[in-house]
């Protein structure tokens, strides 16, 4: 479908979670889930926000884009006993805005502390001092923060580790190195135990085989994400 059919059937309101489970390896189980944006159109068919990002930038609509889908996530798991991350970005950070939406999502919310943002590992380098800040409101509201993209940029592996974060999603491209590049195993090994060290989960993304998992688990990382668990789905 050209980008022109998408702009013709473009609303808010057709923007839906969906669902990508973070799978804890060690137990088998469902860890978290990411919910990421999807715009479906009214004749069904599916867009990624790769598809659609530049209509919501032209409508300077990105803020109205994480509000829909922060509430819609909440509503959703609001009684499933299930944690749960979107994505934010640069944009998002620094929106003052956004606390009050969260404290609006989070209002008599059963449990606020299963609720996760993602950030890019590239914006936190490069907004620091923002960044701190935005951590340390989101401490007090008691909501998890994960760096996604980690290794995708440059930066400093203590640099990342000394931010108040949660967990920390390896970069895919250095998933897909793990079987064939030492220096990649060798890096990624050293980090996710200076992880460890500092009750920092590390995650493992674009998970696609099996042979990938079991490096993971050589690796010593307990939680991934990928298709070979499953593709995102409007539903859990």
């Amino acid at each position: 479908m050209h980008i022109k059919e998408v702009t013709d059937n473009f609303s808010l309101d057709r923007i839906v979670p969906f669902f990508q489970p973070i799978m804890d390896i060690s137990q088998e189980t469902v860890w978290r889930f990411e919910c990421l944006a999807r715009l479906v159109t009214p004749d069904e068919q599916t867009f990624v926000p790769s598809e659609f990002l530049h209509i919501i930038e032209e409508q300077a609509s990105v803020a109205q884009l994480t509000e829909t889908i922060l509430n819609r996530s909440a509503n959703y798991f609001r009684d499933l006993n299930a944690a749960w991350n979107i994505n934010i970005n640069k944009q998002d950070m620094l929106n003052p805005e956004l606390f009050h939406t969260l404290s609006e999502a989070l209002f008599e919310y059963p449990n606020p502390k299963r609720i996760g943002l993602e950030l890019t590992a590239a914006v936190v380098l490069e907004n620091i001092e923002s960044f701190e800040a935005f951590a340390a409101r989101c401490r007090e509201l008691d909501i998890a923060i994960y760096i996604d993209h980690f290794g995708a940029t440059p930066g400093n592996i203590n640099s990342i580790l000394n931010f108040p974060v949660n967990g920390i999603k390896i970069a895919g491209g250095l998933i897909s190195q793990l079987m064939e590049n030492h220096q990649t195993y060798e890096f990624v090994e050293h980090f996710t135990a200076l992880a460890k060290e500092k009750d920092i989960s590390v995650v493992g993304v674009h998970v696609e085989d099996w042979a990938t998992l079991e490096k993971l688990k050589e690796l010593g990382i307990q939680y991934a994400q990928g298709y070979y668990f499953s593709v995102p789905k409007p539903n859990c």
